[in-house]
């Protein structure tokens, strides 16, 4: 008897600790609206290509309440690759 009233309270315990935890989406663009503007480049690497078209697709889906996707310049209009002979 006596596990199951530890047990049972062990596991309260831990469920009361990740209460609270989620991430919540702000309810308007005004935080938004502060952040630092960036801009996309052909000219930066791939990888943040991506980072930077991933940022706009996430704000502008939150300001139009839709979703918006953009696309890298490297995946958009890529380079042809080097010819080996």
């Amino acid at each position: 008897m006596r596990r199951k009233l530890v047990a049972g309270l062990l596991l309260a315990l831990g469920t009361a600790a990740c209460a609270g935890n989620e991430t919540r989406l702000p309810d308007t663009t005004e935080l938004l609206d502060k952040l630092p503007k960036i801009n996309n480049s052909p000219k930066s690497p791939c990888w943040q290509q991506r980072q930077v078209a991933a940022q706009w697709s996430y704000l502008h889906s939150i300001e139009q309440k839709k979703e918006v996707v953009y696309k890298a310049p490297c995946d958009s209009d890529p380079k042809p690759e080097a010819k080996t002979s």
